[in-house]
């Protein structure tokens, strides 16, 4: 019998699966693990985190995805349904301040994002997985008369849609075992990671948002700059932003904030995973000039460069005058005399004790050493002109 799911107003799922700005959907959530290997952005997850009403019927729509895959997980990667995109967000809907998301009730979940993202023309989800889930009587995004959410699926009266296909049949369908996870808002990952695919792990120390990080990182490795990587939102992330939509033709809202990056965080994560698959993988486009990184096109784009050059070639002629002057020093007698003449006659105390002892290093270790702190200045000087040279080349640095 095909559930009963609650009509899609905020009063219905409130009523059925509990309000979530009163913090009633986490103790509700449980673990349901796929029966074939799912992966977020390159990650592979153990289990994903879902309301304890929906988490069945979720498991059953796999199930038959599963079956109809005949249990071989190529099938289901060709088919995209291997690239998960999220469940549980305690968010609003987007452009609204006041409507809970289905993804806050966690009875919502996203599949292939990279190819149905929202708003696409077409999406590429396949018939057979929107049967699976409409015969749970779940509603599909590609549904909406508006503008089509292809990768979207949720638990929420369906309008009774019927499956265009029967139900395959394959083997015997896994277990659901329900044990509640009171407080687990986030889905839970195995420790290793796709083959084909560069995970993006959160460090332990960063504070910020995992989403905002992620996207920090893959503009980071297109030459845009988000400035720190810490997962927080600032202006250089905005910037960052901006430049990569710009770039990229323009077609979704550039974020001004936290809420607006949230607004159209799928579509941003659809374009940068578009971006990395192209070939040669998309970076950020650079002038002719810049590329040739020709002296006063990195003097205009980096002023402080033009200081950085300048303590370079003074540190590096006062490293040789001083290394030339040790060298004199060391057959010359005339700074030893100076030195002998100053001792004799300074007065006694703390200070001739000092000197005393410090009258005993040779004048041309002290010169030595002044020649190689230069020397270090020139060279640290010298890789900083290459680091600012460098980003400007590459268009990381604006």
């Amino acid at each position: 019998m095909m559930p009963t799911w609650p009509k899609d107003n905020q009063t219905a799922r409130n009523a059925f699966y509990g309000d979530p700005g009163k913090g009633q959907i986490a103790a509700q959530m449980v673990p349901v693990v796929p029966p074939f290997a799912m992966y977020y952005e390159g990650r592979k997850i153990k289990a994903i985190q879902f309301h304890r009403k929906a988490a069945p019927a979720l498991l059953a729509a796999l199930n038959e995805i599963w079956d109809y895959c005949q249990h071989d997980q190529k099938k289901v990667d060709a088919a995209g349904v291997s690239n998960y995109a999220g469940a549980y967000n305690h968010r609003m809907v987007r452009g609204s301040s006041s409507k809970w998301s289905n993804h806050a009730y966690a009875a919502a979940i996203d599949l292939n994002a990279g190819e149905n993202a929202l708003g696409v023309k077409k999406g590429t989800m396949p018939q057979f997985v929107v049967d699976a889930f409409c015969r749970q009587g779940a509603m599909w995004g590609g549904w909406y008369t508006g503008r089509p959410d292809w990768m979207h699926f949720e638990f929420v009266d369906n309008g009774g849609r019927k499956p265009k296909s029967p139900r395959p049949l394959f083997g015997i369908a896994h277990t659901f075992t329900s044990h509640p996870e009171t407080d687990a808002p986030a889905d839970e990952f195995e420790h290793h990671s796709a083959p084909a695919v560069d995970p993006v792990v959160v460090d332990a120390d960063v504070k910020g948002d995992p989403e905002v990080y992620s996207v920090q990182k893959r503009l980071k490795a297109m030459n845009y700059n988000p400035g720190v990587l810490d997962g927080r939102w600032g202006g250089g992330t905005s910037g960052a932003l901006g430049g990569f939509i710009n770039d990229r033709g323009g077609h979704i809202p550039v974020p001004a904030s936290l809420d607006a990056f949230n607004d159209v965080r799928e579509e941003i994560k659809a374009e940068l995973g578009r971006a990395e698959s192209e070939s040669p993988p998309f970076t950020r486009p650079v002038s002719a000039a810049r590329k040739s990184g020709d002296a006063a096109t990195v003097a205009k784009v980096a002023p402080e460069v033009v200081p950085v050059k300048q303590n370079f070639f003074i540190a590096l002629w006062g490293s040789i005058v001083t290394f030339f002057t040790a060298i004199w020093t060391q057959v010359s007698d005339y700074v030893k005399q100076a030195w002998d003449w100053y001792t004799d006659n300074s007065d006694s105390g703390i200070i001739s004790t000092a000197t005393e002892y410090l009258g005993k290093v040779p004048t041309v270790v002290w010169l030595l050493a002044g020649g190689g702190a230069l020397l270090w200045i020139a060279l640290n000087s010298r890789s900083g002109v290459n680091k600012i040279t460098q980003s400007v080349q590459s268009g990381e640095r604006l």
